[in-house]
């Protein structure tokens, strides 16, 4: 009876002493479902995982749609379109219905600084930035809570204004 006493004290002590140990980073994978479309995924041990466009399909698109399977920590997505490419300003526009209740902050991260972007409103626009990108963090929840979430993106080309002289 006393070796079962001394097991479970030992047992106990053992699971509170415990520690998890989380990478930085984790693979990612990024499904095309269709045209523009696709799924992100990443394990659920992942406290910080990261998508990155410009070798993909999807950097040729003006519109994209993703559904990330299982929302859970942190999802940055580095946003790449035929107007990086091509060294031209680009606004993203983001729905952001779909965000509410799974998304508690969206960062916009400028030269590996967070800036706090969350928004109430309808659509979150983000202009792209010197290296014609739009870098974008999503802090979902610690725990599962939903099946997934929808990204609905719309990329449209910024026009810039020429400075004109007035006489």
């Amino acid at each position: 009876m006393s070796y079962y006493f001394l097991f479970a004290i030992v047992l106990l002590v053992s699971y509170t002493g415990a520690r998890t140990v989380i990478n930085d980073s984790c693979e990612s994978h990024l499904d095309t479902l269709d045209n523009c479309a696709g799924t992100i995924s990443f394990s659920g041990y992942c406290y910080s995982s990261k998508i990155e466009l410009h070798d993909t399909e999807f950097a040729k698109c003006t519109g994209v749609y993703f559904f990330w399977s299982y929302p859970l920590n942190n999802m940055t997505l580095v946003i790449e379109t035929p107007f990086t490419q091509k060294r031209q300003a680009f606004t993203v526009s983001l729905k952001t219905e779909a965000l509410a209740g799974a998304v508690s902050h969206v960062y916009r991260i400028i030269d590996d600084k967070e800036t706090d972007v969350t928004t109430r409103e309808p659509v979150l626009a983000q202009d792209s930035d010197a290296n014609y990108q739009v870098i974008l963090k999503f802090q979902g929840p610690t725990h599962l809570s939903r099946y997934g979430l929808n990204f609905n993106m719309s990329l449209l080309l910024k026009l810039e204004k020429k400075n004109e002289k007035i006489n």
